[in-house]
């Protein structure tokens, strides 16, 4: 049994290797068809970025740049944990690692709060209605270079908020498992491992170390992912909206027009309106 999880362990970093280097080469292959597309020269020498009719609040822009900073250094530390290379440093790692697993976790409960509790709530700017489901191909047409034109029917277009709620499930996911993995005594003398899953995984897996083995487990595909999805995403945020991305980290101010906010779907015509028929001369 143990040669098999060694086995599925070792499966699983040679995948998520070859799929983080497949997702380099796509965003290679991607800004390349950008060039030919005539897009970099649109953006990157022309400045025709997308224009924005407001700027960014400060508590979400602080909250996202705290939170980013936090999983790149999860990120790196949780995969030195597991292949440590420099002797000494696996302690001051997993410190590192549980520090801004704190952190990370705050963040994530204030954003959620000031996304839905706070006086400036801003969850139906991530709501995926049925409007955006609509423009769902256009918007995968215009990132896979079928269209020049990006359908937008609010601040955000569907495939951003798809994303963003996909790394809402995958943050949550990965702080249960997170600390379902400290063994240390620390509520009440019991450790997060025993609460979070021992009393109840453990029994259905067959014992608390099968249990902390597929905590363990998932918690590491979820930080594969979490590099992989982040890597298109910082991509996405330097090639698609500089000015935006500029503003959103506090170094350069974006520029607001008034009225404007990316390229919004024009309003269907209405019918018109149907006239009785003029009645018969007798």
């Amino acid at each position: 049994m143990v040669d098999k999880l060694v086995s599925f362990n070792v499966w699983l970093d040679n995948i998520f290797a070859l799929v983080w280097a497949a997702a380099l080469a796509f965003v290679v292959f991607h800004f390349s068809v950008g060039i030919v597309k005539g897009r970099f020269r649109k953006k990157f020498i022309e400045h025709q970025w997308p224009e924005h009719d407001h700027r960014p609040p400060l508590t979400p822009k602080l909250l996202h740049g705290v939170h980013m900073a936090g999983i790149i250094i999860l990120a790196i530390t949780g995969m030195y944990i597991r292949f440590p290379h420099l002797m000494g440093a696996r302690t001051f790692m997993r410190n590192t690692h549980y520090f801004f697993m704190i952190v990370v976790t705050i963040t994530l409960v204030w954003r959620v709060w000031y996304a839905f509790w706070s006086k400036n709530k801003d969850w139906p700017e991530f709501a995926v209605g049925k409007k955006d489901l609509q423009s769902l191909v256009g918007v995968l047409a215009y990132y896979g270079y079928f269209s020049n034109k990006k359908p937008h029917v609010a601040k955000y277009n569907v495939a951003q908020k798809m994303s963003y709620m996909l790394f809402l499930v995958m943050m949550l996911a990965q702080v249960f498992t997170g600390f379902a993995l400290l063994r240390y005594n620390i509520i009440f003398g019991a450790s997060p491992r025993d609460i979070l899953i021992g009393w109840w995984l453990g029994p259905i897996v067959g014992g608390a170390p099968m249990a902390l083995w597929y905590a363990r487990m998932i918690h590491y595909v979820l930080n594969w992912m979490f590099i992989i999805m982040m890597t298109i995403h910082f991509y996405l945020a330097a090639s698609e909206d500089i000015p935006c991305t500029l503003d959103f980290f506090g170094i350069k101010e974006m520029p607001v027009v008034p009225g404007h906010d990316h390229e919004d779907i024009p309003a269907e015509e209405p019918a018109p309106e149907l006239q009785p028929a003029p009645e018969p001369v007798v």
